[in-house]
């Protein structure tokens, strides 16, 4: 059985799979499979990862009936690995070349034994056992040239940004606390930042299984890491960065057209947080309340999906989308300051609204370069 198993989801990203499988095969741990499920994409990145699986047997090509979006074609990955160890890996993205080696090492060294080596065997089965559950690392961040500036910098501040990552290990509830419920920090959902036990993974599927054909497009990471989170029972970190995180312009999370989408999406997960909390509850109490503080970071979110658009409607379209999720209680009604009514733009208008859920950081930088730039930066 292979340390760990690599999940690439590929969909149309022939300009960045070889890039990608290259950090892969090239890893200074050996003992790791790489499974590249196609997404039934138009393009020649699975050609591209053929060639390559023809020279690597640790390359395995997996097909989707039909294109089923990333967060089912995760999950098929999930289900295929045979690895200790899920990394997820976008296919625009790369790994340094000893993710997998230092991830592992810390691994082994929280069972108080002597750090792998590349060469080194796994650990016997009782081990295997006391492995953490998670295994967290930072990723860092490379620009494109195809984005704006705007876009450049907004990404780079969020990996400048403190974030909640935790330096001790962390055990049980207190994993769920640290990523949800720590401060106002920024909260690390995102999957591919971390190495996940696979027999973790297999306990969370059936509750991700209802999800699959909605083509979640937004917030995907946060309903999966929430169900991770309450079953997970131990939690190291690495501080090195070993994910390099790659801005692709033509990604729908950065497509603005699909804003409808995102806010749709953003609103479902939103309630299904609250269902998903109580299902959970029986394995960390804290799921439901976790569920309450996850809901307003959503509405945070969906408010800020409309502070590129011109909004001739003031306050009430903005918050138009929440209104379901405050009938329903599951977010509380904003106190709206009269002072909002009289501001015109929709970047600041967005921004002060989404204050209301989030007190985020980022939010403040937001209107601070806005302001500064005499509007014409908008991150």
């Amino acid at each position: 059985m292979p340390l760990f198993s690599i999940i690439i989801p590929t969909y149309n990203v022939e300009s960045y799979i070889a890039r990608c499988l290259d950090s892969c095969i090239n890893q200074t741990l050996g003992d790791i499979e790489i499974l590249v499920i196609n997404d039934c994409g138009s393009d020649d990145s699975i050609s591209i990862a053929k060639t390559y699986a023809s020279k690597d047997s640790r390359i395995r090509i997996i097909h989707n009936p039909t294109n089923l979006g990333l967060f089912a074609t995760r999950i098929t990955g999930e289900k295929e690995a045979q690895g200790t160890y899920i990394l997820h890996l976008d296919a625009d993205d790369y790994l340094t070349l000893n993710a997998c080696e230092r991830a592992y090492q810390k691994a082994s060294m929280a069972l108080n034994s002597t750090p792998l080596s590349s060469n080194t065997q796994s650990h016997s089965e009782q081990e295997e056992k006391n492995l953490p559950d998670i295994i967290h690392f930072r990723p860092a961040y490379r620009g494109s040239s195809q984005a704006s500036l705007s876009a450049n910098c907004l990404h780079k501040l969020r990996y400048i940004l403190p974030t909640r990552f935790s330096h001790k290990p962390l055990q049980n509830e207190q994993i769920a606390y640290n990523f949800f419920l720590k401060s106002t920090q920024f909260p690390k959902f995102t999957l591919w930042d971390k190495c996940y036990k696979t027999s973790l993974i297999r306990q969370i599927l059936p509750f991700m299984e209802c999800f699959i054909p909605l083509k979640l497009t937004m917030a995907e990471d946060m309903l999966k890491f929430f169900a991770i989170s309450a079953l997970a029972k131990s939690y190291v970190s690495l501080d090195e960065r070993l994910y390099i995180y790659c801005l692709n312009h033509s990604s729908i999370t950065q497509n603005i057209k699909a804003k409808d989408k995102k806010i749709a999406d953003m609103c479902y997960i939103s309630e299904a947080l609250h269902s998903l909390g109580n299902e959970l509850e029986t394995y960390n109490p804290l799921m439901p309340f976790v569920a309450q503080v996850m809901g307003k970071n959503l509405a945070a979110l969906i408010i800020l999906e409309s502070r590129f658009l011109d909004n001739e409607g003031g306050v009430e379209t903005i918050l138009a989308p929440l209104q379901s999720l405050i009938e329903s209680a599951l977010i509380p009604s904003p106190k709206i300051p009269r002072y909002i009514h009289f501001i015109r733009s929709p970047y600041v208008l967005c921004c002060l609204l989404s204050l209301q859920y989030w007190n985020r950081s980022l939010t403040y930088i937001r209107l601070i370069v806005y302001l500064l730039s005499f509007t014409l930066i908008r991150l």
